[in-house]
């Protein structure tokens, strides 16, 4: 029997073989790394693209992002800006 893991995004319990999220590339562009993570947020994650992401959910990462360390802060930052020059050029 596997024990319980915690998911990767909400810190809840992930049981039995649950759902590994390919992170932080994902499986179709050769990521091959997994975390352990909940059905739900798994459905989450997959359900919204970026440029339609609820506006409640975009405030609640705004109002978070002070308390994430300089590296992470940098690091979306980052990848914030890649995801805005590759949804420009479409």
């Amino acid at each position: 029997m596997r024990m319980p893991r915690e998911c990767i995004y909400c810190g809840g319990l992930v049981s039995g073989s649950g759902v590994g999220d390919h992170m932080p590339l994902p499986k179709n562009v050769g990521g091959e790394i997994t975390y352990p993570c909940c059905e739900s947020c798994h459905d989450m994650k997959d359900r919204f693209n970026l440029d339609t992401w609820p506006d409640e959910w975009f405030n609640k990462v705004m109002a978070d992002f002070p308390k994430l360390s300089r590296e992470t802060r940098i690091f979306l930052g980052k990848a914030a800006r890649l995801f805005g020059e590759e949804t420009h050029k479409r």
